[in-house]
């Protein structure tokens, strides 16, 4: 009897490549992974005590996620490709809007909701995306990435209030850090430049010490080893407003991992069908539930990690299962969370600058396969953007609209994806039925 051929994607290598190929892919992603939780934690200032758990429940949960998708749970819950998680730059905006607003429990019940919604429309989701074509998406992910800028610019001048805030000196590591990404980007290729963004951080962070910009006292005072438990801020606490504005997102981000799956299938010679779909976004909604619920994020497949893929030509998903391991262990290790606090927020908003650059320009290229020569496309990305932006900054204008409202046209990304899922059936609702999910492959998952 012949032995049934096991599918690249289902080989088990030794651990001697698992490791480094594991590695590869934590670096990879690592740059955005702490980043986010800088970012929020930055927004709503946390001290470094907080913060430090933050990027430590952040790092834990990734690893979760990553083995949920990988290795998949049971029959009916994982894509089981090589795969790994970490949240997307399009949730950030929405959920430093939300913390500025409220406090991180309200973010957290937010993300819980978002989870919740996308597990049970999993099954009916080939069905959803009709009203989510490219028209859409990119100007979704291009008002992302463009309310985003004052946020890195707020960073590279020092942090908003900070006493330093515009000194020469934070201008300076700013532009040195983003200098780093130019040059990574320009002079190298593969691995070093997946990591530029990586790269640039510690260099900026190691310039900014010989200036006396770096602070190591809470990596010292950090013990070696702290689980993360569940509710550690509170209780979650649920607001429409929003959960309206991570729901939106979160249907974004799957849309984008759908994206993902099918490229990786081709690329692993892996037929993806419909029930590989429904399980890979029901570990969507699953992991995005375990962000909430982790004092984390609204956790989506990562596509910077699919060039990888490619790159090294190992398509075994246990690759990822052991990168998924690698995040959980260095999650539990509170002096290794505590480096990412020691960072300047001037070298974070140099790099956030490229990388909320890549998020508008990766929503411009979704809107490149656009029919430009339809009026009503125009119309829809002009109106959909100049308003969501418009109110975004210039929040003054709301003064005297009633506050439930209010809630709403504050958030540009919230009313901008409204406006633009609206203008599109008003425009092209004879091409509702024809819409498929093409063209977002391009996932802005890490950038």
């Amino acid at each position: 009897m012949e032995n049934k051929k096991i599918s690249p994607v289902d080989e088990k290598l030794p651990v001697g490549k698992l490791i480094p190929l594991g590695f590869q892919h934590v670096f990879a992603m690592y740059a955005g992974a702490l980043a986010v939780p800088l970012i929020l934690g930055g927004a709503m200032g946390l001290d470094t005590e907080h913060l430090a758990y933050l990027i430590a429940a952040d790092l834990f949960t990734c690893g979760l996620a990553t083995l949920v998708q990988a290795l998949g749970i049971g029959k009916y819950c994982g894509i089981r490709l090589p795969v790994v998680l970490g949240c997307s730059f399009v949730a950030v905006g929405p959920m430093v809007a939300i913390g500025k607003d409220a406090t991180l429990p309200v973010v957290f019940g937010a993300v819980i909701a978002s989870g919740l919604f996308i597990w049970l429309i999993a099954g009916l989701f080939g069905k959803l995306t009709k009203f989510f074509p490219p028209l859409v998406t990119g100007i979704v992910i291009t008002t992302v990435g463009l309310s985003l800028f004052p946020v890195a610019i707020n960073n590279a001048a020092g942090g908003a209030k900070s006493p330093g805030y515009g000194s020469l000196e934070n201008l300076f590591l700013a532009g040195v850090t983003l200098i780093v990404v130019i040059i990574m980007n320009r002079f190298f290729k593969g691995f070093l430049q997946a990591i530029s963004i990586l790269i640039a951080l510690i260099v900026g962070t190691i310039i900014a010490s010989f200036m006396g910009m770096v602070n190591f006292d809470e990596v010292a005072h950090s013990g070696w080893f702290k689980i993360v438990t569940p509710f550690y801020f509170g209780m979650p606490e649920f607001r429409v407003d929003a959960i309206v504005s991570l729901c939106l997102v979160a249907i974004v981000t799957t849309i984008e991992a759908i994206g993902v799956f099918i490229g990786l299938g081709e690329i692993c010679d892996k037929e993806i069908t419909e029930k590989d779909m429904v399980r890979g976004i029901r570990a969507e909604g699953i992991t995005k539930i375990m962000g909430g619920v982790m004092n984390s994020f609204p956790y989506a497949t990562f596509s910077q990690n699919v060039g990888l893929v490619t790159l090294s030509g190992i398509k075994s998903r246990y690759v990822c299962v052991t990168a998924g391991i690698i995040l959980a262990i260095l999650g539990v290790i509170p002096k290794f969370a505590a480096l990412g606090t020691a960072i300047p927020v001037s070298v974070l908003g140099g790099a956030t600058l490229a990388m909320f650059g890549m998020v508008a320009v990766s929503g411009m290229k979704i809107l490149s396969k656009v029919d430009f020569s339809k009026q009503g496309n125009l119309l829809t990305i002009a109106i959909s953007m100049g308003i969501g932006l418009g109110f975004k900054f210039a929040p003054a204008a709301l003064v005297n609209i009633p506050h439930g409202i209010k809630m709403f046209l504050e958030d540009g990304i919230v009313t901008a994806s409204i406006l633009a899922i609206v203008l599109n059936i008003v425009f092209n609702y004879k091409d509702l039925n024809k819409n498929k999910v093409e063209g977002i492959t391009e996932s802005v998952g890490g950038h």
